[in-house]
Order: C-alpha cells, then structure tokens, then sequence
C-alpha cells in the first residue's frame, strides 16, 4: 500500500508535519525522530512533538538522512527549542553544516518560504545558521532505544556523498531518505543520483538486502507491504533506465549538459508536468544527475 506521509503510520510511528516534508517519529522508551524538512516546519514539528509525546523535551534524538535543506533545515529550530536533543548525521554532513558556503545556500534556497509563511511561523527564529553534530552515525553503527528496539545505520552514498539510511529491525522499517528515489505525479520513480550514479546504485543493491515491510519516503509517501518489498528493486530499475534516458540525450545532443537538461525539464516538468518539486530544487538536481552520467560516460 502507498500511504501519504502524515499521521500514524505503524505502532509507534508517526510522520509529523506536512506529507511534502515529513519527519517520521518513532515513540518509544526513547524516542527519535528521523528527518527534520525545510526551516519553515520547525515549529509544527514541536507542536507535534508536544501532542504525541506529551512533552517535546522527551524527544531524545533527531538522525538526518543528508544535508539537503528539505531534510536537515528545522534541525537547529528543534535543538535550540528542545534541551538535550542530540543531533545524528555522518561525518561529512556535519562537516558541511559548518562550512559557510553551505549554510548560505540553504539559507537562499529556505527564504522565500520563510516569508511566504511568516503568518505561520509567527516570531519564530527558523533560522538555519549552522549545526552541530552529537552523534556521528557510522556504518554499521546500531543506537539501542531501549525494550528491544534497535536502529541500524548505513551509509547509502549516491545522493549526495553524505547520506544514510536508517533500519529498524523490530518494524522492519526503512528509512530510506532519498537513497531510494522518490515518485513524481504518476506514481512513477524518479531517481536521486546527485553526487554519483554508481555509488546510488550499490546503495540501492545493498539495501534490496533487507527485508523492509514498511519503507519510510524522504516526500509525501510511505509503503508498506507488498509495495514496500518491491519498491528497492523497482528502484534499481528505474534509476537505470534514467541514466540510459540521459545518456541518450548527451549523445543526441552532442555532450552539451545545458541542453539536456532543458530538454528534460521542458518534457517532465513543463509539458507533462509530472514533478512535484519546487522548479529550483529540481533544476539544481536535475544539472547534477546530467552532469554525473556526463562525467561517467
């Protein structure tokens, strides 16, 4: 079953904020919560936090797929609001919370929502200014909840170089980011292969290992059963057939990056509108994958 990202989505398990921007909370003796969206949710994942969990500073950790805006922005909201809240990432995303570059482009990319939704927001400082990392979250790394639950972490580069996935074994649970791809309008998969094509793809290999009967979306979705056992493979598939489609079209266009990706756009984006993305976001990514299947070929 294909179930939008909000509200209860298993015992224990919850996705909080909107289904574009979800950050899944798993309640518990210990409780964490995976993801934390755009700048601009930080203050309805607190509200949701306090109703699911009676008081948000039970709230123990918060793990981050990758560093993207739309996965890692609320962080800082959430641990200046939240005391003791320790923040889990890779090495090398909490390297780029701290490098200058970064945080500006987050800032530029989280702005015009912030004030889109200042009437929301209120005189909450959203802002994202940098983040410390608590807890670096190695390969093979496994955090112990308590009454038996356990969450895995693998490193699942391909995305971006930093980004990992989380396994819950208890729930069979995956939370799988952006490592294994996204759905545009027509419940299509639209792969996410930013920093490298072959690095996407042996994560996705690895992760069709597991056995996953609830597979958690980095936007809008969360499978379960028989939609959540195929999905890894259904991944690889598409992520291929992708980088074919790119292919073709740097071969038809004569290697020149800019024009495929116009092409693509003006095809998925404009004409079929088959995209749920914001059309900045998607530009910068789409450029990237051309770019990692011209720098392979």
């Amino acid at each position: 079953m294909i179930k939008e990202s909000t509200g209860k989505i298993a015992d224990n398990l919850y996705a909080l904020g909107k289904p574009a921007l979800p950050a899944y909370l798993l309640t518990g003796k210990i409780p964490i919560l995976f993801d934390a969206g755009m700048t601009i949710m930080g203050p309805e994942y607190l509200k949701s936090l306090e109703e699911h969990l009676g008081d948000a500073h039970r709230l123990a950790y918060n793990f981050l797929t990758h560093s993207h805006f739309d996965h890692s922005g609320a962080a800082p909201y959430l641990k200046r609001k939240i005391r003791m809240l320790k923040t889990g990432a890779s090495r090398l995303a909490a390297d780029i919370f701290k490098r200058p570059n970064a945080i500006q482009l987050i800032q530029s990319l989280s702005k015009d929502l912030e004030e889109k939704f200042k009437p929301q927001t209120g005189d909450s400082d959203v802002t994202f200014n940098g983040l410390d990392v608590d807890l670096f979250m190695e390969d093979g790394h496994e955090v112990d909840l308590g009454d038996g639950c356990q969450v895995q972490v693998m490193a699942t580069p391909g995305h971006t170089r930093d980004a990992v996935s989380f396994y819950i074994p208890r729930l069979k649970a995956l939370v799988g980011g952006e490592a294994v791809g996204g759905f545009d309008r027509n419940f299509s998969i639209r792969p996410q292969f930013l920093s490298s094509y072959d690095d996407y793809l042996a994560s996705l290999e690895r992760l069709k290992n597991l056995e996953v009967n609830l597979l958690l979306m980095g936007h809008f979705y969360a499978l379960t059963g028989e939609e959540a056992k195929g999905h890894i493979q259904r991944s690889i598939e598409a992520t291929r057939a992708f980088a074919e489609r790119i292919e073709a079209e740097l071969d038809c266009l004569q290697g020149n990056q800019d024009e495929v990706v116009k092409k693509i756009f003006r095809e998925d984006y404009q004409e079929k509108k088959m995209i749920q993305q914001e059309e900045r976001p998607f530009l910068i990514n789409l450029k990237a994958q051309v770019k990692a299947i011209a720098e392979r070929k």
